[in-house]
């Protein structure tokens, strides 16, 4: 069997930010018999489409990821994180034919969250210091700082990060529609396909992991939290993310 999973990132990230978690999940996927495909999209602004001037809300961002949906043969399985998880659930409404499955990781919505749960207090500051600060540098440190909990202080994760900010940067302007796009952005009053999957991280400065919860109970749906990963879960629990999305894809794939 072969699962063709669509990665979306959230504010001001790129694909180059899932880091090894693919090859970890393709890796434990393919163990149990699942062979995998990943396609990756950046959002206007940032990464390969850096060039591109971002809109302000998330239907029009979706109109732009629209295309490449349809270009897809095979049905989809859509895992996004943060803003991408907001992305990720307007595709699945658009296209619940063509999408299988849908994980949102550490996302937040109107009208399931609260604007001071969506984005912290603690983040304010961040994300100010982040889009202000001339040094590159200062500023991915500022975001690494607030979206890690176990990498929060690493030299070497920044440099990658770094990397590639110089060679793709992004623009404060595409960051700050993307905010606005979030800020706007109201989920439907029920799932748009059956098989979703909603995870938190107990520990994100960002969007509180109560956001999550509190979705779950407005779709009636469980969801997963892990104790002590920040915000960019993938990086800071890959192990344990890779561990349950198996188990969630193998409990109707097998």
């Amino acid at each position: 069997m072969k699962l063709t999973f669509l990665l979306l990132r959230g504010l001001s990230r790129q694909q180059a930010h899932w880091g090894v978690f693919p090859k970890q999940l393709a890796s434990t996927l393919q163990s149990k018999g699942i062979t995998t495909e990943f396609v990756f999209q950046d959002l206007p602004g940032f990464g390969e489409r850096y060039q591109e001037a971002s809109p302000a809300s998330i239907e029009a961002i979706a109109d732009r990821l629209g295309p490449s949906i349809e270009k897809i043969n095979d049905r989809i399985q859509l895992l996004g994180l943060s803003m991408g998880g907001m992305l990720a659930l307007e595709l699945a409404r658009r296209y619940p034919q063509k999408c299988q499955t849908l994980v949102m990781i550490n996302s937040s919505v109107k009208p399931a969250a609260r604007f001071y749960q969506r984005l912290q207090p603690a983040a304010y500051s961040a994300f100010l210091k982040a889009f202000l600060l001339p040094s590159r540098k200062l500023s991915e440190a500022q975001i690494l700082a607030i979206s890690s909990e176990r990498y929060a202080q690493d030299e070497a994760l920044l440099d990658t990060w770094l990397y590639h900010r110089g060679r793709q940067p992004p623009s404060r302007a595409a960051a700050l529609k993307q905010i606005l796009a979030a800020s706007r952005y109201l989920a439907p009053a029920e799932p748009p396909i059956e098989r979703v999957l909603l995870i938190a991280s107990r520990r994100d400065r960002i969007a509180s992991y109560r956001c999550t919860e509190q979705l779950a109970d407005f779709w009636r749906l469980s969801s997963l939290i892990h104790p002590e990963a920040g915000h960019d879960l993938p990086l800071d629990a890959p192990e344990w993310l890779v561990e349950q999305l198996t188990s969630w894809y193998l409990s109707f794939f097998r």
